[in-house]
């Protein structure tokens, strides 16, 4: 009865005890007169001024349309006894321009010594959450006037990027691949298209993200744009200019890509054809051509099932996903997952190889490994 009646008193007193009676803290901005898309670094700094119990400090966003806000950090460090400092730090970048408010949920727990023990008493099973009295602090919201953009503009950072072709010569029916290099720091929802439609050519692209890290001044990141480009005459990759904005410099700049010239060399499909019993036409042969590989494809497989069964399965079960059995560390496993296979169904697993590659994970890889497979034989 005495232990109920002295916690009813504590959390009756510790109610009526002011914050600022509690804690001391603040905030800090490092703009408040941000643009759209800019990156604001926010840190909130509590201390201890009540130095009777332990002291824990937790701090949440309230989540909004009007921007886009994740922690980068929180250290919590122990001054002296009983005397604890947390600090914050946020990465909030604008989505609208207008006056906004940032509301955070702000919650101060406290624990006695004795409570705080008991949770390192006895075995690994016997471990328990510690005991604490809750206190929620209102804060004031957070004030950021933010101003809109006078161009429009692409990218929002300080950026650069390259292009790298394989050849500018090729023959009909084969592709032309050229990769886009972005790096920098900034706004990372990009969303560019570099290679515009070119009449007469079939265009296949693909983004892979190398790096995507968030810091004070933004996400650094690396991007790269693949394109497979198909044509049966010669063609040219427009040299591209995508407007950017730089927050740190407050000027308009331009990225501006490489222009190619390809050359195709078309393919004599007459010396395929049997003159007498198909003499040529003169509109196209596009389809005897498609003829002749699927006659190929079909009788290669056709003696190969009826000759060599057992040597062939034997084969491919020896081989099949070599690529991610070999795959030495999780960024090119990563690279060949977004390149050759259906990453919809092996989303989790994506998330544990950004973690290992871009993270601080220590998961296997061996076994992310197995269960991708797994994923993959199941699908089929």
């Amino acid at each position: 009865m005495k232990n109920v009646l002295g916690s009813l008193l504590l959390f009756l007193f510790i109610q009526n005890l002011s914050a600022s009676q509690l804690a001391e803290y603040k905030f800090s901005v490092s703009n408040s007169h941000p643009c759209v898309k800019e990156a604001v670094e926010i840190t909130f700094k509590a201390r201890q001024k009540d130095h009777t119990d332990v002291m824990f400090f937790f701090l949440k966003p309230r989540l909004s349309d009007d921007y886009q806000i994740l922690l980068l950090n929180k250290v919590a460090k122990d001054i002296n006894y009983h005397d604890k400092e947390s600090t914050f730090t946020y990465l909030l970048f604008p989505n609208k321009s207008k006056k906004i408010n940032i509301k955070f949920d702000f919650v101060i727990k406290m624990a006695s010594d004795k409570a705080v023990a008991q949770v390192y008493e006895g075995g690994r099973d016997n471990v328990k959450w510690i005991d604490t009295m809750d206190r929620k602090i209102d804060l004031n919201p957070l004030h950021l006037d933010v101003e809109a953009l006078k161009e429009d503009v692409s990218l929002v950072g300080d950026f650069r990027i390259s292009s790298k072709l394989d050849k500018e010569h090729i023959t009909a029916f084969e592709s032309a691949n050229i990769t886009y290099f972005l790096q920098g720091t900034g706004y990372n929802a990009i969303d560019i298209n570099i290679i515009d439609n070119i009449q007469g050519v079939k265009i296949f692209s693909d983004t892979i993200k190398h790096y995507n890290k968030a810091t004070k001044d933004g996400y650094k990141l690396q991007r790269e744009f693949k394109y497979a480009l198909l044509a049966d005459k010669n063609f040219t990759i427009a040299s591209k200019n995508i407007q950017c904005y730089s927050p740190k410099n407050k000027k308009y700049y331009t990225l501006k890509t490489k222009e190619y010239n390809l050359t195709v060399e078309k393919q004599n499909l007459a010396k395929l054809i049997d003159t007498q019993e198909f003499p040529k036409e003169t509109k196209s042969f596009t389809w005897l051509y498609d003829f002749f590989i699927y006659i190929i494809i079909f009788m290669s497989g056709f003696l190969s099932a009826k000759f060599f069964p057992n040597s062939i399965n034997i084969f491919q079960n020896k081989n099949i996903y070599s690529d991610i059995k070999n795959a030495k560390n999780a960024k090119k496993l990563l690279n060949i997952l977004m390149q050759k296979y259906n990453i919809k169904e092996l989303k989790n697993e994506i998330a544990q190889l950004e973690a290992i590659a871009y993270g601080n994970s220590k998961a296997s890889l061996r076994k992310i490994k197995k269960k991708i497979i797994a994923i993959l034989n199941e699908s089929k």
